[in-house]
């Protein structure tokens, strides 16, 4: 058996634009994803870009949804991008009076939506709280010893940072500070 060898760098970007074959569009988001590595503001427009010509050909509502989904994996986006390229498939949608989402569709993104935001919040919370300890401590002691930032910033527990802020403010010393980390840390585990 023999196979046609295909080297997708080849194609011409015009001809991928004019083509009616749908792996077209998944060829050009390959690319786009290659050249925007160290650009991902310039990735979200291309994949605004791509994912709007889906709608622009006329394609059923099947492909487009499939498709899309192919390309929200190739064409990957840091959260605060991604909001904004939902935003603006959101609101082209709206234009065109086109909401692709089912109901229940609609609910679970809804939910994921605030899955997502509880997590940033508690996410939030935690780096704040690691901040105020190190600033804390700085402003009583100078500084602080690589060590002991080190291992602030890797509690991962909320709780055990809360139990961190008073004696941050409280304890005579930086050796007696690390103490009550361990006794945190050893007491959680």
């Amino acid at each position: 058996m023999t196979f046609s060898k295909v080297k997708l760098l080849d194609y011409q970007w015009e001809d991928l634009e004019a083509s009616d074959n749908i792996f077209a569009t998944v060829v050009m988001a390959h690319l786009k994803t290659k050249a925007t590595t160290s650009n991902l503001t310039q990735r979200e427009q291309w994949k605004w870009n791509l994912v709007r010509g889906l709608y622009e050909r006329g394609l059923t509502k099947f492909d487009i949804i499939n498709l899309g989904k192919f390309l929200d994996k190739m064409m990957t986006l840091p959260l605060q991008l991604e909001l904004e390229f939902k935003n603006k498939l959101n609101q082209y949608e709206k234009e065109r009076n086109m909401p692709f989402l089912s109901t229940i569709e609609e609910m679970a993104l809804e939910r994921g939506q605030q899955i997502g935001q509880q997590i940033g919040q508690q996410i939030g919370a935690k780096e704040t709280r690691k901040q105020d300890i190190i600033k804390i401590l700085q402003n009583r002691f100078d500084s602080i010893p690589d060590y002991i930032i080190k291992s602030i910033n890797q509690i991962d527990d909320i709780s055990v940072l809360e139990n961190l802020l008073l004696p941050s403010i409280n304890v005579n010393s930086l050796e007696e500070f690390e103490q009550v980390i361990n006794q945190n840390l050893s007491s959680n585990n």
